[in-house]
């Protein structure tokens, strides 16, 4: 699984260029009101420019992209603010499916993730709130995000033997039921019952791992990406904060001149850096021996949560009251950067096996 330097460079352009033209903050905002909070035509678009594509394996006519490919655009997602599904179908999905499945699974269903016709959403962290017998699914996950725009959900689950198993269940079907809600910054997600529904099982490794060693190796890619989403998000606020210290005057002076913030916005560059550093450790890490790749990616990611969690915040801090209000992008990025610290782990959990495995490795 290998990108060059000059195609992620040309994706990470296209991308930024197409969020410039399609994607501004205001035209974000409408999208907000929508249902199922994203819009059909940005991601039929991103579909067109090959972006859904960046994760099929090369003989399906993909890129075969690695996890900084995967994070180049993962971290002009986090500067825009894009509410479509890139990670949860363009990226975890397509993995899943492409490591996982048959080749009749594969053909079937990697053309429609490709092109943007099927979303697909993933609840891997909840195997233990559902039971499957005989190809049946039952059991109920609060919470999923993008299963509202779902055209079907791949859930991990123990079958009755107590193996990790995924199996994809279609949405449409009467025993799913699915609750829509809208996450704290504006995605959309729904609560998601099974009856006794039909599933169809992924379980053919396409590579000398099981199902639950994919499984986990998909965690960690996840939580990869999602520290790239950070990276970008803190590009951005630190970008949008410093424009603003520039022009906010006070006592006939702009802000930027105080030497106190001067400090404080010098400690958040640092942690730009710092984090972006974990970030590239992380992505290579993946490729690397378990136990490692285990302790830098939970260490990444625990670090730049709490890393993006201070940028934010104080972020908010420096624009005063305007940093909380829905009119500015700031607050926006505080709602995302929280909601994106509970995800596939969060920081928490994350820091426990750093712990664990810098304690095994000693």
């Amino acid at each position: 699984m290998t990108t060059d330097i000059e195609t992620i460079g040309m994706l990470r352009n296209s991308l930024e260029r197409y969020v410039e033209d399609n994607y501004s903050f205001l035209q974000r905002l409408a999208l907000m009101e929508k249902e199922g909070s994203f819009s059909q035509q940005v991601w039929s678009e991103l579909a067109e420019f090959g972006f859904l594509s960046l994760c099929l394996p090369a003989e399906n006519d993909g890129l075969d992209g690695d996890a900084t490919a995967v994070g180049a655009l993962m971290e002009v997602a986090g500067q825009a603010l894009l509410q479509e599904p890139l990670l949860m179908s363009g990226v975890l999905a397509t993995r899943l499916v492409a490591r996982l499945g048959n080749d009749e699974q594969r053909e079937r269903l990697l053309a429609g993730l490709a092109s943007g016709e099927m979303i697909l959403s993933c609840a891997l962290e909840h195997a233990q709130l559902c039971q499957l017998e005989e190809n049946r699914l039952s059991g109920r996950i609060p919470l999923v995000m993008h299963a509202d725009a779902a055209h079907g959900l791949l859930v991990a689950v123990g079958d009755a033997q107590g193996q990790l198993r995924l199996c994809l269940v279609k949405a449409d079907q009467p025993r799913v039921q699915c609750t829509a809600a809208r996450l704290v910054d504006g995605r959309g997600a729904a609560s998601v019952s099974f009856d006794n529904a039909e599933v169809e099982l992924l379980a053919t490794p396409n590579n000398a791992l099981s199902v639950a060693e994919n499984l986990q190796l998909l965690l960690d890619e996840a939580s990869v990406a999602l520290c790239a989403e950070a990276c970008g998000m803190i590009n951005a606020l630190l970008q949008t904060t410093n424009d603003y210290l520039k022009v906010r005057k006070q006592f006939g002076k702009p802000l930027a001149v105080n030497q106190a913030l001067q400090h404080r916005m010098a400690e958040l560059y640092l942690l730009q850096q710092e984090s972006q550093a974990l970030t590239d450790a992380a992505q290579q890490a993946l490729t690397g021996p378990v136990a490692v790749r285990a302790r830098l990616v939970s260490g990444a990611r625990s670090y730049i949560s709490d890393a993006a969690r201070q940028v934010a915040n104080e972020a908010v801090q420096l624009h005063g009251g305007l940093g909380i209000t829905e009119e500015l992008d700031v607050s926006h990025y505080f709602r995302r950067i929280m909601l994106l610290n509970t995800l596939f782990g969060g920081r928490d959990q994350h820091f426990l096996r750093f712990v664990e495995q810098s304690l095994t490795a000693a």
